[in-house]
């Protein structure tokens, strides 16, 4: 697919600082921006929504303070108009406004939106030169909620209603545009969508030789519950049956965002540490021999994966948290994949015994890493993609 020569004008479009990159969504952000910018001229339009300090010297990079106002009224409109984009995001006044006013100013060959619910955000009318990286499917949390017994019936009914809503009206704006980019190849699901896998942002050394010790460590944004469920059930279901054999072991927990009730539940368990932020995670990387990635619903690709493998540890990951890595990664080839937590609690058992005899495995997932998850694999997807 063919669509711009290069030296064009782009409008960057987004709510993540691109010059940070605190967790995944910044991350991809990061390296979306600069692919886009070896092949054209970048201006990013920035709507800071979190309260960033921001500190950058591109003059092209035009910064907004957006307080998105969330309000009752709102929130009932959108379920009364939930045959509109606004299920998803109603569009903010002062971000149409400032939208409107930049591609007034400078016309642009390509605008390209992190998330759809940012191109809403924006109020944009016309999608035939817009690119979203829709990253992860909208959709999915509700459609996962939609199917959790944990709530009644009424609140299930009620996910299952907006899951259909927001798909439908997801689909009606990929369709539209002049292309999508999505995180997870099953995502795909129009026929100007493409896949571009998310890249780990730090890497090993080729030269590093992996540790052998009994550290464990997982590392991810805590405010985000799929990522503290996990956590959460890992420590209740796999942890307390396995810290019985291997008494040595210690398991630590690297992000900001856990919620203090999790914490200081967790940390009541032995030889565990929620470190929360840490400034050198590369340093800690290497003090630990085993990654694990207990995660078991949420959207897109886990990041998290290709970060462990990249730094040359041992992964045993659930079954969910490999979703979209099928093509590239084998069980017992470069990481252990356990399908039940039975088989997870096999899995981190024997790799304690002897993680000597596990090390072929971490150092496999690093090179199929560096043969499929680089920024040059980024590059090679925009340009051909965009800009051929």
């Amino acid at each position: 697919m063919y669509l711009f020569m290069p030296n064009k004008n782009i409008l960057f479009i987004t709510t993540f600082n691109p010059y940070l990159q605190v967790n995944g969504a910044y991350q991809r952000t990061h390296h979306l921006f600069n692919a886009l910018k070896q092949y054209g001229n970048v201006d990013i339009l920035f709507f800071n929504t979190n309260n960033e300090r921001i500190k950058t010297e591109d003059s092209n990079m035009f910064t907004y303070d957006i307080k998105l106002k969330c309000t009752l009224q709102t929130r009932i409109s959108s379920y009364i108009h939930f045959y509109t984009p606004a299920i998803i995001m109603t569009t903010d006044s002062q971000c149409h406004r400032i939208y409107k006013k930049t591609i007034q100013q400078k016309k642009y060959d390509l605008i390209v939106c992190r998330y759809i619910y940012t191109a809403i955000m924006c109020g944009i009318k016309n999608y035939s030169n817009v690119v979203i990286d829709v990253d992860d499917l909208p959709w999915y949390h509700h459609f996962h909620n939609s199917k959790n017994h944990a709530y009644s019936w009424i609140r299930r009914l009620f996910f299952l209603f907006k899951y259909k809503a927001i798909k439908m009206q997801s689909l009606k704006i990929m369709s539209k545009c002049k292309l999508c980019y999505t995180a997870n190849p099953q995502d795909c699901l129009t026929s100007n969508t493409l896949y571009l896998p998310n890249i780990p942002s730090i890497f090993a050394n080729e030269n590093y030789l992996p540790q052998s010790n009994k550290n464990i460590l997982f590392v991810g944004f805590m405010g985000y519950p799929p990522n503290y469920q996990g956590i959460d059930h890992f420590i209740q279901n796999i942890w307390n049956k396995v810290y019985p054999y291997h008494t040595d072991s210690s398991f630590y927990i690297v992000g900001k965002g856990t919620p203090q009730t999790l914490k200081v539940k967790w940390e009541k368990n032995p030889n565990i540490h929620v470190l929360g932020y840490v400034d050198n995670l590369e340093d800690l990387y290497k003090k630990c021999c085993i990654a694990v990635v207990p995660i078991y619903n949420g959207a897109g690709t886990n990041i998290k994966v290709l970060e462990a493998l990249a730094m040359k540890k041992i992964c045993v990951a659930s079954q969910f948290a490999t979703k979209g890595f099928d093509q590239h990664f084998s069980h017992g080839k470069d990481i252990l994949i356990a399908k039940s937590d039975n088989e997870y609690i096999q899995y981190l058992i024997e790799v304690l015994n002897t993680p000597e005899k596990f090390i072929s495995i971490a150092t496999q997932g690093y090179y199929s890493i560096l043969n499929h998850y680089t920024k040059d694999n980024i590059l090679t997807i925009i340009k051909k993609t965009l800009f051929q």
